[in-house]
């Protein structure tokens, strides 16, 4: 499987220098949860299906 991601450990280390009230912000995109995929592999799932089209452009769909 191809995949861009970081570890937990690597985001948690860029998370520390926020305080724990701040919100994050995912472009538009809104979080519905965290899900374990794989032996060590958590997948963000969002409530916008977001994909590539046959000619290659990203395309964010609503559910």
């Amino acid at each position: 499987m191809d995949y861009f991601g970081i570890s937990v450990g690597e985001l948690r280390k860029q998370l520390e220098m926020f305080d724990d009230d701040a919100e994050i912000y995912a472009g538009g995109l809104t979080l519905y949860k965290l899900k374990l995929v794989g032996e060590k592999l958590v997948q963000m799932e969002f409530n916008e299906y977001v994909h590539r089209n046959q000619e290659g452009r990203l395309i964010i769909d609503e559910y």
